[in-house]
């Protein structure tokens, strides 16, 4: 028997993997034959929670309690089944660069090479473990995540103070590099611009779970999601995480503004 396969498709933030999860979620019927899928809604609360908050605090028990929630949730799946495993949550690789002061994906070597050990502790020291990782371009992925970040926090760095302080953050090749030395899996990479088909930022993953052609003519297109707000509202957005409002009430507001502008881009 082949050995099995398991991916980690771990990120990063802000490079289609929202947009691909939606299109695992939309074509699970086809996929789930062939592989069972590990996404975010059963991994924030756990793992992913803790892969996050030891990305941020770096303390051992954190990591530990990664593994633990990680072993936890892959031993639900059939042990005996030859089908792949897809694990795919951009949070399982740290906390996004840019959100209250993380500087960098420093944390990300450990925590894949602690999921490996988990992986192969669950599924078997011969399981194939493929880590995958969308890249960007360093200015658009920059850019994106201080829109992102601005949106969803309460960032009050403009634009060229936020680019100047995480700009290396912005090395997604070297992570991956780094990652590659963390672990004895292999892991591959590809840069979003290069994602172009119907499948969009999902293509490599079903190119991994080797779908056969049957099932894979069946795959329906997904929307891309989470794209961060038009730049003619990020100085508004600025201004509104600069304000005294209170948390509550900048969280309506900025939905107000945004909600606004998606109205008149309608």
């Amino acid at each position: 028997m082949p050995r099995r396969r398991v991916i980690v498709h771990a990120g990063f933030h802000k490079t289609g993997t929202t947009s691909a999860q939606r299109f695992l979620r939309a074509n699970g019927k086809n996929i789930w034959p062939r592989c069972s899928l590990v996404l975010p809604g059963r991994l924030r609360k756990g793992a992913a929670r803790m892969a996050v908050r030891y990305s941020r605090y770096g303390k051992p028990a954190l990591l530990d309690a990664f593994a633990d929630d990680l072993h936890a949730t892959l031993s639900k799946i059939d042990q005996t089944s030859s089908r792949k495993v897809l694990i795919s949550d951009e949070n399982i690789a740290g906390r996004m660069p840019g959100r209250d002061g993380q500087m960098c994906y420093s944390a990300t070597p450990t925590l894949m090479a602690r999921a490996e050990d988990v992986i192969c502790d669950v599924f078997g020291t011969e399981t194939d473990v493929v880590f995958y990782f969308t890249t960007r371009d360093p200015q658009s992925w920059i850019k994106s995540t201080y829109k992102h970040n601005l949106r969803t926090s309460r960032l009050t760095m403009d634009e060229a103070a936020y680019m100047a302080t995480y700009a290396p953050a912005a090395d997604l090749d070297g992570v991956t590099k780094a990652v590659a030395a963390a672990v004895t899996g292999s892991v591959c990479s590809i840069d979003l611009a290069d994602l172009n088909g119907p499948e969009g930022p999902a293509q490599p993953l079903m190119d991994l779970i080797e779908l056969p052609e049957h099932r894979r003519r069946k795959l329906v297109p997904h929307p891309v999601e989470n794209a961060g707000p038009d730049d003619r509202f990020l100085a508004d957005l600025l201004a509104l995480n600069r304000s005294n409002l209170s948390d509550k009430a900048l969280i309506t507001a900025k939905a107000d503004l945004l909600g606004k502008a998606d109205e008149d881009d309608g």
